[in-house]
């Protein structure tokens, strides 16, 4: 049953033995008799260990978290919970397939058909004359009853003929949103990178994250009244920091000068890549940040639009336990990102501000100024507020809403998901009940095409 599971992970993460001993430190022949079965091993064995942590350590590098934690059914996203909860997995003596909500890659070549002809703005009939099939078969194909064979003309056909109706900026755009596409794959015909991509039957990434978001909202529980301020880890007072380890003693400072304080609110913008916050420190600062909306601190985020609309949802999962407890506004500015430059700004009004300002895609070379002095934070506070003007709401977060008459309502669990003219909103039932209202339209076509798709939670 061992060997079956680590077959069957390895195969829904798309990933060999060999990546997965270099994430563990491990040599791939252990986790070749692993896999094979060659050896019997127990949850407590050396070798499972690394196997696990391995696991672990490439779902954090490459954004695949939520989806390792659906497998294992794991709705608390820290390192010791998943670890734990992976282990059991592998030795719980269920069935793989029938754990893990595996969805027939039928069903998936359906959801991304139906993705793509949302942005190419075509019906089923438009579609079905453009390829010379009858309307009932593009119907078919939607819901995954017919797929076209990777080796025929039809699935040819079909990329031409939705290549030739994304034909502006705009769908191009959201194309490449949606289909993951980096500025190096752009050259090619976007005939051949629909095919490409529908050859590869995974789910879009938009609507694994939207499906783990509402997931994540049916799990979520009660938040206790009071945090306890987890263990700091060491900081050095000084001016100025350097780099990722710099930057994470920078705040670890920041967030316990605030606890300390107890201060009103924070002001954080950042369009630095986030990878700082991979490991157990994202886990420290959520909990710290806890602490922080215990004591009344209330939270202005601007997020930038350059982020992808999968690495967006990713964020607000990961600030969701936050999020429930109505102190974060979070916005995204309208304003286009600079292609050489990144800065970072936190602010705590009344005593302090992180600030930095790099090359973009250096990170670990950059310098993180401390400022208590009033002129700085006052500065940065101008600062922030200048680019908050430029800003919209990403979501707004409020007692639930009572759909309108018009509204189209879908329910999953304990969660609604609900669509008016000029926003989509999710309300979360359970305790405690919260409204997340998004209006930023790429955000809207996400989850409406998880709800075109019906995608079971």
């Amino acid at each position: 049953m061992l060997s079956k599971k680590v077959a069957f992970l390895l195969k829904k993460l798309d990933v060999e033995n060999s990546v997965i001993a270099g994430y563990s430190g491990c040599g791939p022949a252990n986790f070749s008799r692993l896999r094979s079965g060659a050896r019997t091993y127990t949850s407590k064995s050396t070798t499972v260990k690394k196997f696990v942590e391995g696991i672990y350590y490439y779902c954090c590098d490459n954004s695949r978290l939520g989806e390792l934690c659906s497998i294992i059914k794991c709705a608390d996203i820290t390192e010791d919970n998943i670890i734990s909860a992976l282990t059991v997995w592998l030795f719980d003596g269920n069935n793989a397939s029938a754990d893990t909500d595996e969805r027939s890659e039928n069903n998936v070549f359906g959801d991304k058909l139906c993705s793509l002809m949302d942005i190419a703005e075509l019906t089923n009939k438009e579609l079905s004359g453009m390829i010379g099939v009858d309307a009932s078969y593009i119907s078919r194909m939607r819901s995954g009853e017919r797929v076209p064979v990777r080796s025929t003309s039809m699935l040819m056909k079909l990329c031409s003929a939705l290549a030739e109706h994304i034909d502006s900026d705009n769908k191009i755009a959201k194309m490449y949103t949606l289909i993951g596409s980096k500025d190096e794959d752009r050259a090619a015909e976007i005939s051949e990178q629909i095919f490409t991509w529908f050859s590869n039957r995974k789910m879009p990434v938009n609507l694994q994250s939207v499906k783990w978001l509402i997931k994540m909202l049916n799990d979520i529980k009660d938040s206790p009244e009071n945090y306890e301020l987890p263990d700091v880890p060491h900081y050095e007072i000084k001016s100025e920091y350097y780099g990722a380890s710099g930057l994470r003693q920078c705040c670890a400072r920041f967030l316990d000068d605030l606890i300390q304080n107890k201060s009103r609110e924070i002001l954080l913008y950042s369009d630095f890549n986030i990878d700082w916050l991979a490991w157990d420190y994202g886990t420290l600062w959520v909990n710290m940040m806890k602490v922080c909306l215990n004591c009344g601190t209330r939270i202005k985020i601007i997020h930038s639009i350059d982020r992808s609309v999968h690495e967006m949802v990713e964020a607000i999962i990961s600030w969701l336990p936050l999020y429930v407890l109505g102190q974060i506004e979070p916005y995204y500015s309208t304003d286009p990102q600079g292609g050489r430059f990144a800065c970072s700004i936190i602010v705590d009004p009344e005593n302090a501000c992180i600030q930095s300002s790099g090359v973009r895609d250096m990170e670990e070379g950059s310098e993180y100024s401390y400022i208590t002095k009033k002129k700085g934070i006052e500065r940065n506070v101008r600062a922030f507020d200048a680019m908050l003007s430029r800003c919209r709401p990403l979501l707004v977060i409020s007692e639930p809403i009572i759909p309108a008459e018009n509204a189209e309502v879908y329910e999953y669990g304990k969660v609604q998901l609900c669509f008016e003219d000029d926003r989509v909103y999710i309300n979360k039932l359970s305790s405690p009940p919260r409204s997340f209202t998004f209006t930023y339209e790429p955000m809207k076509q996400a989850f409406r095409s998880f709800a075109d798709c019906n995608s079971g939670l």
